[in-house]
């Protein structure tokens, strides 16, 4: 039938994929960031007390490329899109926080989720403005 509803896709379902999609980037960018981090102060390139700048530096890159791809896909409501990124990017690294180290969150909490937001939202931003405007004939 024609104008049925379950025909067409729901705009969960079409949001859920890019949206995954990105928080997986994201995750990956920050881990990866992370171990050459670790590797950089290991060696004493870098001292261990620019470790709270280079985790923020980390997770703000790592929230910025999710929120670009997560954009860049869906080519629409970036500053959306970015933003629910960089919060579940915040949810998933707080939950494990919270059960590594058994600890409450703190002010620190309210500042990387404020880095994860905000850089998220850049990046969605930003990556609904880089779409790729070329036709190929």
């Amino acid at each position: 039938m024609k104008g049925k509803f379950s025909d067409s896709p729901s705009t969960f379902e079409a949001y859920l994929k890019p949206i995954v999609r990105g928080i997986i980037v994201g995750i990956v960018v920050i881990a990866i960031l992370f171990v050459l981090f670790a590797l950089v102060m290991s060696f004493n390139i870098l001292p261990i007390s620019a470790a709270t700048v280079v985790s923020s530096i980390t997770i703000a890159a790592g929230s910025f490329l999710s929120g670009f791809f997560s954009a860049k896909k869906l080519t629409k409501n970036g500053l959306i899109i970015g933003t629910i990124c960089g919060f579940l990017l915040f949810i998933l690294f707080a939950i494990i926080g919270i059960a590594a180290f058994g600890s409450a969150p703190g002010a620190s909490t309210l500042i990387r989720l404020l880095i994860f937001v905000t850089s998220g939202a850049i990046g969605g931003i930003i990556g609904v403005g880089n779409t790729n405007k070329r036709k190929i004939v």
